[in-house]
């Protein structure tokens, strides 16, 4: 059973109808105990940072969360869920600012948010893009999928990167540590590309 993270923020019907379709049992929740008990996490996201990690804070989910991280169990963050497991953000009014310029994250993978420098591109980025550079298991070099955000992840070490595309800016389209994801795109939006992305998620479930 995979639990789809509620925390108010997300393409949750999405996702639970994709993992349906590659024959995968999960459940939308905001229990702890049900997260916790899992065989995978997945924490999708759509919206802004802050909002989104006030909402975490609400739901009591955000040691949970890094203790579900931590306890070797496969763990998804989608688009804007990718961002939350970083250590922060710059996406924030000013009012909302820490100390050091952002707000703060998961802190599940080093690395911060930043948004898109001014390229002449339109942001935020909305469409098909290729992965390049591709290192995660997951993942197939060359791939289209699909991508919706204004912000890109900066993991804070190298070799966290499982795949780059480039818009504007070559960057950080996927992370991955160990048992913990990250994918800036939607696989739940990106065709069959994205559908066997999510099988080989799964899988690394039943290892």
């Amino acid at each position: 059973m995979i639990a789809i993270v509620d925390y108010g923020m997300g393409n949750l019907g999405s996702v639970e109808k994709a993992l349906r379709y590659i024959g995968c049992d999960s459940v939308i929740t905001s229990d702890a105990k049900e997260i916790n008990s899992a065989s995978g996490v997945i924490l999708p996201g759509v919206g802004s940072f802050a909002p989104a990690m006030e909402e975490l804070n609400n739901r009591d989910l955000v040691t949970p969360l890094i203790d579900c991280a931590g306890s070797g169990k496969p763990f998804l963050g989608i688009c804007l869920g990718m961002q939350l497991m970083l250590e922060g953000s710059e996406e924030c009014s000013f009012d909302r600012r820490e100390s050091n310029g952002v707000v703060s994250g998961l802190g599940i993978i080093p690395g911060f948010v930043r948004r898109f420098p001014d390229s002449g591109l339109k942001v935020p980025q909305m469409g098909w893009n290729k992965l390049i550079g591709v290192k995660g298991r997951l993942l197939t070099e060359g791939d289209y999928v699909y991508f919706v955000h204004s912000y890109y992840c900066q993991p804070g070490n190298a070799e966290d990167i499982a795949a780059c595309t480039e818009y504007g800016i070559k960057y950080c389209a996927s992370f991955e540590h160990g048992n913990i994801f990250g994918m800036q795109f939607h696989p739940e939006k990106s065709g069959a590309a994205g559908l066997d992305i999510l099988r080989k998620f799964v899988l690394e479930t039943k290892i």
